[in-house]
């Protein structure tokens, strides 16, 4: 799209270029920033938009390294006609590669956050070798170093020797001839050593004079001694400057043979700078992205016009194109209609170009069809056009071209010209934009004008807020309320003869006095409104926090409860665990006794207070941790029950009678509080029945892993393993418990015993895990 050029130029987009441009690092970035086009793509400017975003979170989070990179296009064509390059233009190029091979390697990796970025981090390329070849070639002073070739570094040795030999030789002349010098010194005339000879003892010196002092009295001589040297050191030199330039255009091709992907590099490294300087404009004028739309639809929150210092813009919130297609601004002189229309006009072009705007978040920029704007004086003496003629010229230009969805702003339209006609002119210029579906904000004095946007159906009133009390604009936009000029108070102020401004308001007519008193009524009305709202938000906002403050602590003591609760499950359980070990042990030492004894009642003794630790232990946990209690006529005699203190599983022995009951233990008969027992459920009869089995859905493993588990949990495990072995067709399987105790083993050896399709078991070899293993064979 071609985009009206006057319109851009009034709504001030070269000073945004500029501020932009004075961001980036690179002369070809800062080309970009300046003729970047405006675009009408709404894919394109998306992508813009989120290209800054990510360059503003990079620069704030992962900084890139700096792009110091000074005009290197200039070499690179140089290269290309086959001409030969400086060190100082290698170094350029130089400083190139490495910046293109840093933000590849800074980026890439960063490709997930950044991926807008990191399209432009693939179009970059390394250059190693090339990188190489120059830093061995050429020195940070631009030196050629003497590993730039083994030629180079031995013409220098040779020339390092011959300087001594011809030092000392001059030495030997300076003291053999010190009379006739005017200084005991050395010194070098067009490259070679000479002494100074005083003048009177020309002659005296055999060899060929270089130079002569500007007084005459000393002349420069080279001895004839050391002239073959010199002619030999000149001629190394000369060999020097022609390796010299051999390792230049060696160095120079291998650009030239780079030339293509270097240029490629300097477009990519060009749009980086331009886009990290977006993003830097955006972090350094507090910034927000806004979100586009291609309906027409305009909408600013705080928006900061971004030619005026933070301290003194007051920010605007205007709304555009969907509940109404036209908005007229009203009110008083200086008060800020001009500088919301250039702010509207000028966030539509950043946002076109992918910068971000000084507004809140929310702000919305709709992409028009055509961006046409009438600011400012258009007198010209030269073409001989009034305020009025300037005006028209550009807003008939305007109607030829503006359609659905194009932007129109227009400053004190209809104005320069009589009232009453200029105010007809606005009407028809309005009607005719608005029933072509453009979006128009316009500015008036004209109270017809403020009639007129009441009455039409797309055209609403707006108004910029004057204070009655201190005769000073407040620059605050008012939405859907027409103001006042204040044109006499303003006068006033401005310091305007108290007659005159009397017999201004004396021949104002009544009509027009009592329009604005009851504007002015309606500033007031909505002022009141707008602190009421105001103060409302207040206490809304004051009853969010407490409301926030109340849930963070009814979270953070429902976590305290939570911790609580498990600090205590895990003591109770820790000490649990301990009683159930120090029961287990008595257990193993009742079994092993042969008949009862002093012994083996001290150990039923200890037995029962291990149960009363447990049963106070549970009694003390909270009432979530606790199992329930089970009645005595959930439990019959010969059914088998879990001690729970003592984690033992035994058999009912009679029926409980007065909140106790008697279990048996294998062969040990112990009396067990009432709520101390809990049923376990027993085990499914086995089928005697023969046929062929199914296999099991899952794969069986050949071994069984029950260690360190209690008796109640490891045995349902058994048994539903073995069931699984048999119906895979195992013959044979391993059953590994743990050494321990004993407990466990002798426990799974018991239910072994008992089962019906065991035909036999034992332990396995010491080297298969002896104690800890049992192998079991099928039928």
């Amino acid at each position: 799209m071609e985009w009206d050029a006057h319109s851009v130029q009034v709504l001030e987009l070269e000073f945004v270029r500029g501020e932009w441009a004075r961001r980036t690092e690179t002369p070809f970035g800062r080309e970009r920033a300046l003729e970047r086009p405006l675009s009408d793509d709404p894919r394109r400017v998306a992508q813009r938009l989120q290209e800054t975003d990510e360059a503003a979170r990079l620069l704030q989070r992962e900084p890139p390294p700096p792009m110091p990179l000074r005009e290197v296009r200039p070499f690179l064509q140089k290269a290309q006609k086959g001409g030969l390059l400086a060190p100082e233009e290698l170094l350029c190029l130089l400083e190139l590669m490495q910046t293109s091979r840093q933000y590849k390697e800074h980026l890439l990796p960063r490709a997930a956050r950044y991926p807008a970025l990191a399209l432009y981090a693939q179009r970059l390329h390394t250059f190693s070798a090339l990188e190489r070849q120059i830093r061995t070639c050429i020195a940070p002073s631009g030196e050629i170093l003497d590993t730039a070739s083994e030629r180079l570094a031995q013409l220098r040795r040779d020339q390092h020797r011959i300087q001594k030999r011809i030092t000392e030789q001059l030495q030997e002349l300076i003291h053999r001839w010190r009379e006739l010098l005017q200084e005991p010194i050395y010194t070098l005339r067009s490259g070679r050593y000479c002494l100074p000879l005083r003048s009177e003892f020309r002659g005296r010196i055999r060899g060929i004079v270089h130079d002569t002092s500007m007084s005459g009295a000393t002349l420069f001589v080279e001895p004839e001694p050391i002239v073959e040297m010199g002619n030999r050191l000149r001629e190394l030199q000369s060999l020097e400057q022609e390796e010299i330039e051999a390792i230049l255009y060696g160095l120079s091709r291998a650009v030239e043979a780079e030339s293509v992907r270097l240029s490629e590099s300097v477009d990519a490294l060009g749009e980086l700078d331009a886009v990290l300087a977006a993003g830097r404009l955006a972090l350094d004028w507090d910034c927000t992205c806004p979100t586009i739309n291609a309906e027409g639809y305009w909408q600013l929150r705080g928006a900061r016009h971004p030619m005026i210092p933070r301290e003194q813009v007051v920010p605007i919130d205007l709304e555009l194109g969907r509940a109404f297609t036209g908005l007229l601004i009203t009110g008083p002189n200086t008060g800020g209609k001009t500088v919301t229309l250039k702010t509207l006009g000028l966030f539509t072009l950043m946002t076109l170009l992918g910068l971000h705007l000084p507004a809140r978040e929310g702000t919305q920029i709709a992409i028009p069809c055509g961006l046409y704007a009438d600011i400012g004086d258009e007198q010209s003496l030269q073409q001989s056009l009034s305020t009025f003629s300037g005006h028209i010229r550009h807003i008939a230009r305007f109607l030829k071209m503006a359609q659905r969805n194009s932007l129109v702003l227009l400053d004190e339209i209809g104005a320069g010209t009589d009232p009453t006609e200029g105010a007809a002119l606005a009407r028809a210029i309005l009607s005719s934009l608005l029933e072509r579906g453009a979006r128009v904000l316009a500015t008036t004095h004209y109270g017809e004008l403020k009639a007129f946007a009441y009455e039409h159906p797309q055209l609403q009133n707006a108004s910029m807020e004057f204070d009655l009390e201190t005769l000073q604009p407040t620059y605050r936009l008012r939405m859907g309320v027409p103001g006042a000029s204040h044109a006499i108070e303003i006068a006033q102020r401005l310091g305007l003869p108290e007659p005159v401004v009397q017999a201004a308001y004396h021949s104002l007519g009544t009509q027009q006095i009592d329009i604005m008193q009851m504007l002015r009524k309606m500033e007031a009305a909505q002022r009141a409104a707008e602190q009421a709202e105001a103060e409302w938000r207040a206490r809304s906002e004051e009853v969010k926090q407490l409301q926030q403050r109340l849930q963070k602590e009814l979270t953070a003591a429902e976590q305290a409860r939570r911790t609580a609760r498990q600090q205590a499950q895990q003591e109770m359980e820790a000490l649990l665990k301990q009683i159930r070990e120090e029961a287990d042990a008595l257990f193993q030492q009742l079994r092993q006794a042969t008949r009862e004894s002093k012994q083996t009642s001290q150990i039923r003794e200890q037995l029962q207070a291990l149960q009363q630790r447990a049963r106070e232990q549970v009694a003390s946990s909270p009432s979530d941790l606790q199992s329930p209690i089970p009645t005595s006529q959930s439990l019959t005699p010969g059914m088998q029950v879990r001690i729970r203190s003592l984690s033992q599983v035994g058999v009912l022995a009679e029926l409980p009678c007065e909140g106790k009951a008697t279990v048996f233990v294998g062969k040990l008969r112990i009396p067990v509080e009432l709520d101390d027992l809990e049923p376990v459920a027993p085990p499914a009869p086995q089928s005697r029945v023969k046929a062929k089995r199914p296999r099991p859905s899952q794969p069986v493993p050949p071994e069984l892993v029950i260690r360190q588990l209690r008796v109640d949990e490891a045995l349902p495990l058994l048994e539903k393993y073995l069931d699984d072995a048999l119906l895979a067709g195992y013959d044979m399987v391993r059953v590994l418990h743990g050494r321990g105790t004993g407990t466990l083993r002798r426990a799974v050896h018991e239910y072994l015993s008992g089962h019906p399709q065991v035909a036999s078991f034992q332990l396995a070899p010491r080297e298969q895990g002896g104690e800890g293993v049992t192998i079991v064979r099928f039928k």
